[in-house]
C-alpha cells in the first residue's frame, strides 16, 4: 500500500516538463519546489480551522445542539465531508499534519509540543526542514498571512514569519485567555480536567504577538474570537485590492479552553441550564459568527468566485472536560483514537471549480489541504520527500471516482490505529488491548469485533505495522498521560 502521492492530479506532460527543468538549471535552495504554468484563475486561499470542535458541534452533521448556520453553509455551498480526519486526536501533531501535508509521525512529531514553558526551554516546534503550506505558496508568488493559533513552536526557529509567514498576528501556546475575566457580562466556567484557567491572566508565553518583531498586542477587552474574526476580516478588504493572490490560515483558538463567553453569545441559549455547556454552545455560536464575518468579506472583496475556503477542526472535542462534547454520534473525543478523537467536520468551497451541495462520504484528511491547495496555485509537491496528503480536485471533480485514501493511520506510543475501508482498528502498542470495529454496522464502535474476525485483524495490522516501518521516533517526550473515562471504557491517553 503506496501512500506516496508526488505527483497525484499533475498531468504528465507538465510533471515531465517539471523534471526536465529541475534537472537543467541550478536552482536556488530557497526555490525547492517544482512549478507548472500558473492559471490566470489561481485561487486565494482561505483555511479556517476550529480548536477541539466536535464532529457533533456544528449542525452541519444533523446534531441540532448548537446552529451553526454559517459554517453550514461553506458545505452547502461546496462540499461536506463525512469522513474526513485529522493526522493525529490532538492539538500540535494535528496542526504539522496540515501544515506539511505529511504524517507528523514521519519527522518526529507525535506529541504536543507544550506546555509552553517547555516549549520554548527545550526549543521544542515544527522541524525547520519541513516545507509548510505558507512556504510552498509563498514560492508560488502568494501573500501569506496567519492570523490565531500556532502551536507549532515558539522560539526563532519556528516563529511564524521564519516558516512561510508574511504577517502573523496570534498566539503561540496551545491555549490563552478569551477577554479580562473582569469585563461586564463575561462569563466563565472551570470544569475538571481544564488544561487554563478561566481567570488565568495571559503570561509571556501565553500573549498575543504581531509581526516578524513580537509586537506585544493588549486586545483582553476584546473577545478574541471577535478580534480574530475582525483581523481576518480587515486582511481580505486589504488584499482585496492587490493583485497578488493570498493564503490566509485562520486558526481560531475556540471553543479550546478556558470556558470564556460574552452576555452577547451567551444569551442566545437560555434553555441550556447547565452554565458551563451555555458557555461552550455561546463560543461555538461566536466562532459560527466569526465565520460568517469572513466570508461576508471574501464576498464583498469581488472574488468570491476564485477563492478556496476549507473549514476543518483540528482534532475530535474534549470530552475530558465533560459537558456538551458528547459520545454521540461519534464515540470518544480528543486524545483517543476513537472516531470522536479524529474525525472531525470538514468543508470546502470553490465555486469556480467544485460544485454546490455535494456530500462526500470518501475517507480525507487534513493533510490533504496542502496537496490541493498547492496544484490549485500551480505547483507541483516537492519529490524529495513522502506526501501522505493528496490532491482532492480530481475527486471532487468527478474526474477520479475511487478513494483519496486506501487507508489512514494514527501513532501516538502506546497507542496506534487504522482506518481501511468500513474498518477500524485500535491497539495499545504494549499489547494491553486490541479493538476492532466495523464502522458501517457500528459507527459508535461500541462491539470489538478483534477475536471475531481474525483475518480482518491481521489484514489492518500487517497494513500498520508496515506502514509504521517509515516512522522517526518522537523527538520529544509526552507530557503525563490524562487518565479518564472514553464513554464507559477508562484509558490513559499521551498528550
Amino acid at each position: 500500500m503506496s501512500l506516496i502521492r508526488r505527483t497525484l492530479g499533475l498531468p504528465l506532460a507538465f510533471a515531465a516538463l517539471a523534471s526536465l527543468l529541475i534537472s537543467s538549471c541550478t536552482v536556488p535552495p530557497q526555490d525547492r519546489l517544482a512549478s507548472r504554468p500558473a492559471s490566470p484563475k489561481r485561487p486565494n486561499v482561505i483555511v479556517i480551522l476550529a480548536d477541539d470542535l466536535g464532529y457533533a458541534d456544528v449542525s452541519a452533521y444533523g446534531v441540532k445542539r448548537i446552529h451553526t448556520p454559517h459554517i453550514d453553509a461553506i458545505g452547502d455551498q461546496g462540499v461536506k465531508f463525512t469522513d474526513a480526519y485529522a493526522a493525529a486526536p490532538v492539538c500540535s501533531p494535528s496542526r504539522a499534519g496540515l501544515q506539511t501535508g505529511r504524517n507528523p509521525d514521519r519527522y518526529g512529531f507525535e506529541y504536543n509540543n507544550g506546555p509552553p514553558e517547555r516549549d520554548a526551554r527545550l526549543n521544542l516546534g515544527l522541524d525547520i526542514g519541513e516545507i509548510t503550506i505558507a512556504q510552498a505558496l509563498k514560492d508560488q508568488g502568494y501573500h501569506t498571512a496567519l492570523i490565531g493559533k500556532w502551536h507549532l513552536g515558539a522560539n526563532p526557529d519556528f516563529y511564524p514569519t521564519n516558516r512561510g509567514y508574511d504577517d502573523f498576528v496570534g498566539l503561540l501556546a496551545g491555549a490563552t485567555s478569551y477577554i479580562d475575566p473582569s469585563v461586564p457580562g463575561v462569563h466563565v466556567a472551570d470544569p475538571p480536567n481544564s488544561s487554563y484557567p478561566s481567570k488565568a491572566a495571559r503570561s509571556q508565553h501565553t500573549a498575543i504577538y504581531e509581526g516578524a518583531e513580537r509586537k506585544l498586542v493588549h486586545n483582553e477587552t476584546e473577545y478574541l474570537t471577535d478580534y480574530f474574526a475582525r483581523r481576518a476580516v480587515d486582511y481580505v478588504s486589504a488584499r482585496a485590492k492587490s493583485d497578488q493572490p493570498y493564503f490566509l490560515y485562520l486558526a481560531f483558538n475556540a471553543p479550546h479552553d478556558p470556558l470564556m463567553v460574552t452576555q452577547k453569545y451567551y444569551d442566545r441559549f437560555p434553555h441550556i441550564a447547565s452554565e458551563q455547556n451555555r458557555i461552550y454552545a455561546g463560543m461555538i455560536s461566536a466562532l459560527d459568527d466569526a465565520v460568517g464575518q469572513v466570508m461576508a468579506a471574501v464576498k464583498a472583496s469581488g472574488e468570491d468566485r476564485d477563492t478556496l475556503v476549507y473549514f476543518m477542526s483540528d482534532n475530535g472535542c474534549a470530552a475530558y472536560i465533560g459537558g456538551l462534547c458528547a459520545c454521540e454520534p461519534l464515540r470518544g473525543g480528543k486524545l483517543s483514537h476513537y472516531e470522536g478523537g479524529v474525525r472531525v467536520p470538514f468543508m470546502v468551497r470553490w465555486p469556480a471549480a467544485i460544485k454546490p451541495g455535494q456530500v462526500n462520504r470518501k475517507m480525507v484528511s487534513n493533510m490533504d489541504i496542502f496537496p490541493t491547495s498547492l496544484i490549485a496555485a500551480g505547483g507541483a509537491l516537492p519529490k524529495d520527500r513522502i506526501y501522505d496528503g493528496v490532491d482532492l480536485m480530481p475527486f471532487l471533480s468527478g474526474r477520479n471516482t475511487g478513494s483519496p485514501h486506501e487507508a489512514l493511520m494514527w501513532r501516538r506510543t502506546p497507542h496506534a490505529s487504522i482506518r481501511k475501508g468500513d474498518w477500524k482498528m485500535w491497539k495499545s502498542t504494549d499489547g494491553k488491548f486490541t479493538l476492532l470495529f466495523n464502522l458501517k454496522a457500528d459507527p459508535n464502535e461500541t462491539t470489538n469485533l478483534a477475536t471475531r474476525e481474525p483475518a480482518k485483524l491481521k489484514e489492518l495490522n500487517d497494513a500498520y505495522e508496515q506502514w509504521a516501518k517509515d516512522l522517526q521516533d518522537p523527538k520529544w517526550p509526552s507530557r503525563p498521560a490524562i487518565q479518564y473515562n472514553v464513554c464507559g471504557t477508562p484509558f490513559e491517553l499521551p498528550i
